[in-house]
């Protein structure tokens, strides 16, 4: 009911390993819902390889960022395995859980954090795989990205105690925090810049006047003013 939400998406979100050949990565996955993940992400704009529509409910395909792909050797058309942290309890112990997918598609967004460790699939098969009954969450997007915590301190005092709301500005906290001290730098350069330019231009004034002293007092009795 925020009239800065422009669209919405359930997900679920979960951690794996990805084995093919001799390569391993870790990284997480995103069970999302190819007819409204356009709504809001962008990363439908900047698929190398494939689509975000070629992720099929119960075939098991799966979309690779471009640095993950590189990682493992592997390309559209291979095969990943994949392997969950939850096992499963059988009567020789806890095994992990395996599953293999097919790569349908491989997304480049030039930011490290996702080229290199996130992976898309449907978000049916991210239940069937991590055996849940819902989704972990929603996602939101704004009309307005800068009024995003705003939106989620609001959500935040509506919700359970126990839900988590998260705005893009914490979850790159640290590339804002850069930022931040970047801009306090340049401004202390640019102040230094700037009183060492005033300074050299008033000493420069003070000294030409010191300098002509003579000269000014020459013209003072010949009845010039101190104005002139």
């Amino acid at each position: 009911t925020d009239p800065h939400v422009k669209a919405a998406a359930p997900y679920v979100l979960g951690q794996a390993m990805f084995t093919a050949a001799d390569a391993n990565r870790c990284a997480l996955i995103r069970g999302i819902d190819p007819a409204r993940e356009d709504t809001v992400a962008d990363i439908g704009r900047h698929m190398r390889r494939g689509a975000l529509t070629d992720l099929k409910a119960g075939e098991f395909g799966i979309v690779l960022g471009g640095d993950l792909a590189r990682g493992l050797g592997v390309g559209q058309g291979d095969s990943v395995v994949v392997i969950t942290p939850q096992g499963t309890v059988t009567p020789a112990g806890t095994l992990p859980r395996l599953k293999s997918f097919k790569v349908v598609g491989i997304f480049e967004v030039g930011m490290y954090e996702f080229d290199s460790g996130l992976a898309l699939i449907h978000i049916e098969d991210a239940q069937r795989l991590y055996r849940l009954d819902g989704v972990s969450g929603v996602r939101l997007k704004l009309d307005d990205l800068f009024a995003a915590p705003l939106v989620a301190r609001d959500l935040w005092q509506k919700m359970p105690v126990s839900a988590e709301v998260r705005d893009w500005t914490r979850s790159h906290a640290n590339f804002f925090r850069a930022v931040q001290i970047e801009k306090r730098v340049m401004f202390i350069i640019l102040t230094l810049i700037v009183a060492v330019a005033a300074f050299n231009i008033v000493s420069a004034q003070v000294m030409v006047v010191t300098d002509k002293q003579a000269d000014i007092a020459i013209l003072r009795t010949l009845g010039a003013a101190p104005l002139s």
